[in-house]
């Protein structure tokens, strides 16, 4: 005899699946066959590993067919759209077979809860990349409401939204404008070089934005998921750096990649090969482009560069954040650009910053004009949110954000809550942008 709860329990997932299903098939129906063939493999593969581990490599070969296939015929044809969220949700099934393989889970009799691992709405289509481990076990039990996790997430639901649509987009603004600038010959280096910082807080902001959604979205659900970012650009070296940014696949990376080559356990040199193919795997997997793999290979290399100075140095090298920040910086550049060569044809318009710089001083020049800043962009507006961003992170660099505002008054604390509302509301970009690793 089936138990309530149980009843409750088989409800809720099948509601859940619904929901999933029909949120990737709203994406793209084409897109439907994938999702559904990773989560068959990756549940006959959970089956089989239990008992017949040597069949781990057939079912990686099947799992990644279909995102190797993909990968390809979008480097020949280009402009070739693959299924939605492919490249994370293929990971994620991964780390179930994985996880069987190892005996750190064991293998989930139910189809429904696998897809629903492998599919979850929130998440499928940009990340986190969850944890089989984590999660199978929040799907398997019926869910209560929960009014502190339910408000925690409208928190973080609300932040993600002002975090994309009110800075990122209107970042997205001006990093168009001064490409379209730039493509028509209009060159001024401080228009490249702001674009460039700009970029990297866009991209910042645009991702870790969509994982706030994605997190608090989960939470009203009454599912808890690992934060994704954690003030990456406050790192003081790259190595600390990954370990803040994309959390769930640095994570994933380490454990399927970096581990399995050995790791740091075979040497110096042998460390240095691995963190490049990572870093070069990384690359590709974000992108076919040669501008992709520059930038993992960028990477790597500012990894190695700083395990050879705390080597020399003994250990004492600590970094420096301003440092680590233009390094990232720089890297982003390949990572904006469709071809290396624009990249450095950008690069190279750096030389003409300390001219323009004087020109401005003398009055020849108006910042603005210098700065190729967009009629529709209310600069202003964009600077204030910026800072604001900047004095929430580091006052929540060592603290959690949701603790401290569950400390304020209530009369002040919901003053802040219709303040973000407002300033989504009325500060949101012109134009809304499209989540930029969704193409990933």
């Amino acid at each position: 005899m089936i138990r309530n709860s149980d009843k409750r329990s088989i409800a809720s997932r099948a509601l859940l699946l619904g929901a999933d299903l029909f949120f990737y098939a709203y994406a793209g129906l084409s897109f439907i066959p994938a999702l559904l063939y990773v989560a068959i493999v990756t549940y006959v593969g959970g089956l089989l590993l239990e008992k017949r581990k040597k069949l781990l490599p057939l079912f990686c070969v099947l799992l990644f067919a279909p995102l190797i296939v993909y990968k390809v015929v979008q480097w020949n044809k280009g402009d070739f759209i693959i299924p939605l969220g492919i490249s994370f949700f293929t990971l994620q099934a991964y780390s179930y077979l994985n996880s069987v393989y190892n005996e750190e889970i064991g293998p989930e009799k139910s189809f429904v809860t696998v897809t629903l691992f492998v599919s979850f709405f929130p998440a499928v289509s940009s990340g986190p990349i969850l944890r089989a481990s984590k999660m199978i076990p929040q799907f398997k039990k019926p869910k209560a409401f929960n009014y502190n996790l339910f408000t925690d997430g409208m928190k973080l639901y609300a932040f993600g939204l002002f975090k994309k649509m009110v800075l990122a987009d209107n970042m997205a603004i001006y990093i168009q404008s001064v490409n379209d600038q730039f493509a028509n010959g209009n060159i001024y280096g401080l228009a490249v070089f702001a674009s460039a910082i700009f970029y990297s807080l866009q991209l910042y902001l645009d991702f870790s934005g969509y994982s706030d959604i994605v997190i608090g979205c989960s939470k009203m659900l009454g599912f808890e998921i690992d934060r994704n970012f954690d003030h990456p650009y406050l790192a003081r070296t790259i190595t600390e750096f990954w370990r803040r940014w994309h959390i769930s696949l640095s994570s994933w990376l380490r454990d399927y990649v970096y581990f399995p080559l050995g790791g740091s356990r075979k040497g110096p040199f042998r460390t240095y090969i691995n963190i490049v193919i990572v870093f070069i795997i990384s690359g590709l997997w974000h992108g076919n482009g040669f501008n992709f793999l520059v930038w993992g290979l960028l990477h790597g290399l500012f990894q190695c560069a700083e395990r050879m100075l705390k080597s020399f140095s003994r250990g004492k090298y600590k970094g420096s954040r301003i440092l680590t920040f233009i390094m990232v910086t720089f890297a982003w550049m390949f990572f904006s650009e469709k071809s290396v060569s624009t990249t450095i044809d950008k690069i190279r318009a750096f030389v003409s910053i300390p001219s323009e710089i004087a020109e401005v001083l003398n009055g020849k020049l108006m910042i603005s004009d210098v700065l190729l800043i967009p009629q529709d962009l209310n600069m202003v507006v964009l600077v204030i949110g910026i800072v604001v961003f900047v004095l929430l992170s580091i006052i929540t660099y060592n603290r959690d954000g949701l603790g401290l505002i569950r400390k304020i008054p209530s009369v002040p604390r919901w003053g802040l809550y219709y303040l973000l509302i407002l300033g989504v509301l009325f500060f949101a970009a012109s134009t809304q942008v499209s989540f930029i690793y969704n193409k990933f």
